[in-house]
């Protein structure tokens, strides 16, 4: 479940904001986001690189088509994105976010397919080196509704289907004895989200909070019955005309969820699934300074604490990160961008990253 939870998230941050939706305001412009366009062709092409000294470099690109449904509306996309790596990783996603009726529904979707091959350099912690291929599929679907001003409500789905299996013997029984194996997870839930961002894609003011489930039961078709609840909040400062800073928080909580289900470590320079734990809490800060019409560059930090089953949000359980990169509007009348990154974790935790649109 973690590489699922990886890919369907990445696709869902290359469109391009990780399960984010769109402001109820009417976009506008500021110098903070240039909007002046240069080529409003329908059409997006994006290099996808992603470099981690535990999963090796992949390679991969996205294929997008940008439409709007009415004046009112922010653009939607449509989008599909492959990623190979050299250890032998497969990944193959299409997915997309449509808003029409003037922004009052909002609609995102993603599908993933792949076979993910996992070096874990210190297994949960253990010391421990595992090797793991997870051959996967996987299917996401969210609805929301504007119920009033900048409020919206809705539901989502989820399904997952994986094998896991270690790449020699002892991977193999450490895998067994952590409880990682391959298993079905079919749930469903409500979201609710208060979002004032001028825009979805590159924001420079407003907030976006949102909490959401998912009851995953027996008789949705999961192999397990378990509880998850997050909640989330990004908020944006214009400080300067061309400058922005971001507060990223976000909680997850889990309930009876089997070990590959739990929280993880959602960190840029940290490997997801390698660090587990009953639930999880991530705390980001990120400036963004437009030096050049079209360029900006960012510097970012945040922590990381895993938590629950007696363990405390203390010592070995937080997780640092820091770094820096650069972005580029790509299509400045839609406010999308493409940024490469490099994040510094603790220890051997790192990587870079060339990816469509802001982490948050």
């Amino acid at each position: 479940m973690p590489a699922l939870r990886s890919v369907i998230g990445g696709l869902l941050l290359g469109l391009p904001c990780a399960v984010a939706q769109a402001g109820g305001n009417e976009q506008h412009q500021d110098s903070a986001v240039p909007a002046t366009p240069s080529h409003r062709s329908p059409w997006l092409f994006v290099p996808l690189v992603s470099s981690n000294p535990k999963l090796g470099t992949s390679l991969g690109a996205m294929v997008g088509y940008i439409h709007k449904f009415d004046a009112a509306s922010e653009p939607s996309l449509l989008a599909s994105q492959v990623q190979r790596s050299n250890t032998d990783s497969r990944t193959l996603g299409v997915g997309g976010k449509a808003y029409w009726n003037e922004n009052r529904d909002q609609l995102q979707f993603g599908i993933a397919r792949g076979k993910v091959t996992n070096d874990y350099l210190d297994f949960l912690g253990t010391g421990q080196e595992v090797r793991s291929e997870e051959t996967l599929r996987g299917y996401f679907l969210r609805y929301q509704h504007r119920l009033r001003g900048d409020w919206y409500a809705g539901a989502q789905a989820l399904y997952s289907n994986y094998d896991v299996e270690g790449n020699d013997p002892s991977s193999a029984q450490i895998l067994d004895l952590a409880g990682l194996a391959g298993e079905v997870s079919a749930g469903a839930g409500l979201i609710v989200s208060y979002d004032s961002r001028d825009n979805s894609s590159n924001p420079s003011r407003g907030s976006l909070l949102q909490v959401h489930n998912f009851a995953f039961r027996d008789g949705f078709g999961s192999d397990n019955d378990f509880d998850v609840v997050t909640g989330e909040l990004k908020s944006y400062w214009l400080t300067h005309d061309k400058n922005v800073v971001v507060l990223h928080a976000k909680w997850r909580w889990t309930d009876d969820a089997p070990e590959s289900k739990q929280s993880t470590v959602q960190l840029r320079g940290y490997t997801h699934g390698q660090y587990l734990g009953r639930n999880a809490l991530t705390l980001e800060a990120e400036d963004r300074y437009m030096f050049r019409p079209r360029w900006g560059a960012k510097v970012f930090g945040g922590l990381a604490c895993l938590y629950g089953d007696g363990e405390r949000c203390s010592g070995d359980n937080v997780y640092p990160m820091g770094g820096a990169g650069i972005f580029f509007l790509v299509k400045p009348e839609s406010n999308m961008v493409i940024s490469a990154e490099f994040a510094q974790g603790n220890g051997e935790n790192r990587g870079f990253y060339v990816s469509f649109g802001h982490r948050f």
